[in-house]
């Protein structure tokens, strides 16, 4: 495994405690019981009480700008609680993981100030774009904690994350003009891009925007997405096989 890599998985490995002890912590105060959420988080009522009283998982001051991603996830586990739905899957939790790495690298990367002068101009107008888009992922998560329709929350957290995604693809591209340095293409695995296409294939058959009617208008948007998504990711598996057959 490679320094960054390591690195990576080392952030990863502080993060999870942290993000635990903010859940625990806002839904000890949301009056849930010790024993769901040790349920929900998928660790002991010990561990749920170390957390709450500060013993375990370390200083999260530092997450307080990071706010509204986390109360998103606060909010999920106090859905699957009332609802009985079982513990916050990893993946959950990792996505809020990528979602701070993410927007604290882009910070990082507007106040850096290291140019060439034959990328001044481009990496301005990157610059201006990953603002751009930090600025939208935050309003949304803020907007979200403000109103109660879940169809409407949904959308503005799918924003929300797309927007930290692209930014995140815009601080990789800034990183490389800045440093010079890229890395060697290493595409994935031909037979699971095939395999990729073939499910990418059976899902744009059937549009769900089309075939399921649903009363609220917020719900059609959100299908809608889906199909536009599921036709974006085609488009992406297909120009991977093209590269390789160069």
């Amino acid at each position: 495994m490679s320094m960054p890599e390591t690195k990576s998985v080392k952030t990863q490995e502080r993060m999870i405690p942290l993000l635990r002890a903010w859940v625990a912590k806002k839904l000890t105060k949301q009056g849930f019981r010790v024993t769901d959420i040790a349920s929900v988080l998928s660790i002991t009522p010990a561990a749920v009480t170390q957390y709450v009283k500060g013993r375990r998982g370390g200083n999260s001051k530092g997450l307080k700008r990071f706010e509204s991603v986390l109360d998103a996830l606060v909010e999920k586990a106090a859905k699957r609680i009332r609802s009985n739905l079982g513990p916050i899957e990893i993946a959950a939790i990792m996505d809020v993981i990528y979602q701070i790495s993410a927007a604290r690298s882009g910070q990082e990367l507007l106040q850096s100030q290291s140019a060439k002068p034959e990328h001044r101009e481009a990496l301005k107008l990157l610059k201006e774009r990953l603002q751009l888009e930090l600025v939208a992922a935050q309003r949304c998560l803020e907007l979200t904690n403000k109103i109660n329709d879940e169809y409407s929350k949904l959308l503005l957290r799918m924003i929300a994350s797309d927007s930290i995604r692209h930014a995140d693809v815009v601080s990789q591209v800034i990183s490389w003009l800045e440093t010079g340095h890229t890395t060697a293409f290493q595409p994935p695995d031909l037979s699971f891009l095939r395999s990729m296409l073939e499910i990418e294939d059976k899902a744009t058959e059937s549009s769900l925007a089309e075939k399921i009617e649903i009363p609220h208008p917020v719900a059609k948007v959100l299908l809608n997405s889906i199909d536009m998504d599921e036709e974006k990711h085609e488009k992406i598996v297909g120009e991977l096989l093209r590269l390789l057959k160069k």
